[in-house]
């Protein structure tokens, strides 16, 4: 979790000049009922052309 926290808490670039927003549909049961749940990803590409994972 520790890690976790690091890495939501990171600065960001101020500038991607290339941003792919997709979402991922996962299948959770929750109270014996199976739901479609979204998971959405952003990926930006910075100023040197690396791909970093913005957000999930």
């Amino acid at each position: 979790m520790e890690k976790a926290s690091e890495w939501q808490n990171r600065p960001l670039d101020k500038i991607y000049p290339i941003i792919f927003m997709d979402a991922t549909v996962l299948k959770i049961r929750v109270d014996r009922v199976v739901k479609n749940i979204a998971s959405y990803i952003m990926l930006g590409i910075n100023l040197e052309g690396k791909k970093e994972i913005i957000g999930i």
